[in-house]
């Protein structure tokens, strides 16, 4: 899925020596990821030469868009200083609830023609302004034998924060060689193959990210904006604690114990658990039949104790906290300290890794 192609100079998604890089921004911190791939013996392993994050200041990104481009710019400088990475071409992942994606047919056309199609395709399934929107088509196989017709997802963003975004990227010296829905990041990273149907689900700070697909084929994209920092901000409200430290009690009390603390969690819980549900049924609702076999969940919330269980609970289906850790190999540069593939960084590297990961496929 290609959002947003540079025009001029170099537009390849990887950096002369092979590497891609994809770059992630949440609520809290921009994240980076560093890949290769090498072919041994005609087989390609995706190897992690470095991961890597940047704390932002709070409101630098509130709900995917970037509210100060000034402090996201910092931002990047420091991080591409610390880690000292050489390359400045990156894969821009973006994320927003009025992101719309669709399910839409098109004819068999060459992309020139199919850009210029588009929109009068778009017209009638997008309900935002087309003049303000970036549109792009992901087809999900080979056009029809009989009607010439290809099936895909229509995506629709606004451009206005995809323009800031790249803006801010673009001023810390770096290069953005595309932009890609954030959600297909995150299921080239942690969908497993062979399953029918799974639901693969980010949770961050702002936003909460659902995809389910049937054998690594995106067939629901939905952002909700809910995610880790209001639950902590309620929970200091109601404990009557400081913010860092209402988020030290829900990492450490989650909602698995027996007290009153992980019972507020639970209350606290209960819109996000039930906007997942939510977003799970619609898709029940519209594919008759479908069965969801199992639930992979990510990112910094994932790994609040006893949420899978309860995940597992409302969606009906197996759930497990799953990390891209599993597909990456470990740098072969050895003491390399900017390289951190432990469980809890890779999970919530999740987009980044998922982002680079594009550059391959």
């Amino acid at each position: 899925m290609k959002l947003l192609r540079r025009t001029g100079g170099r537009t390849g998604a990887s950096c002369h020596h092979g590497h891609a890089i994809g770059l992630d921004f949440g609520a809290t911190a921009v994240r980076v990821a560093v890949l290769s791939f090498p072919r041994h013996d005609g087989t390609t392993s995706i190897v992690a030469d470095q991961l890597g994050s940047m704390p932002l200041r709070p409101g630098t990104v509130v709900n995917g868009a970037v509210a100060d481009p000034a402090a996201l710019t910092a931002a990047l400088k420091e991080l591409w200083r610390t880690q000292d990475i050489d390359c400045r071409h990156v894969i821009l992942g973006v994320a927003s609830p009025q992101v719309q994606v669709r399910e839409l047919q098109m004819p068999d056309l060459d992309p020139a023609q199919r850009a210029k199609a588009l929109p009068f395709q778009a017209r009638e399934v997008i309900a935002l302004p087309l003049d303000q929107v970036v549109l792009d088509f992901a087809p999900l196989g080979g056009p029809a034998e009989d009607t010439r017709l290809v099936d895909g997802l229509l995506v629709a963003s606004p451009r206005e924060p995809v323009m800031r975004a790249v803006a801010a990227v673009e001023a810390a010296g770096l290069k953005v060689a595309r932009v890609d829905l954030a959600s297909f990041g995150l299921l080239r990273a942690i969908a497993h193959e062979g399953t029918p149907l799974e639901a693969v689900i980010d949770l961050g700070a702002h936003l909460t990210t659902v995809v389910v697909h049937q054998d690594g084929v995106p067939r629901l994209v939905r952002t909700l904006a809910r995610g880790g920092e209001e639950i902590t901000r309620q929970l200091a409200e109601q404990l009557r604690v400081e913010p860092h430290e209402a988020e030290l009690i829900k990492r450490r009390d989650g909602v698995a114990a027996d007290s009153e603390t992980t019972a507020t969690l639970r209350d606290l819980l209960a819109p996000l658990l039930t906007d997942i549900r939510t977003s799970i049924n619609y898709f029940r609702s519209s594919h008759a039949g479908a069965r969801i076999e199992r639930v992979s969940l990510t990112g910094g919330t994932a790994l609040l104790p006893g949420l899978a269980d309860a995940v597992a609970t409302q969606v009906g289906a197996p759930t497990t906290v799953t990390s891209p850790g599993r597909l990456l190999m470990p740098s072969p540069t050895p003491g390399r300290p900017d390289t951190d593939t432990d469980p809890a960084s890779a999970s919530a590297s999740a987009l980044s890794i998922g982002l680079a990961m594009g550059a391959a496929a």
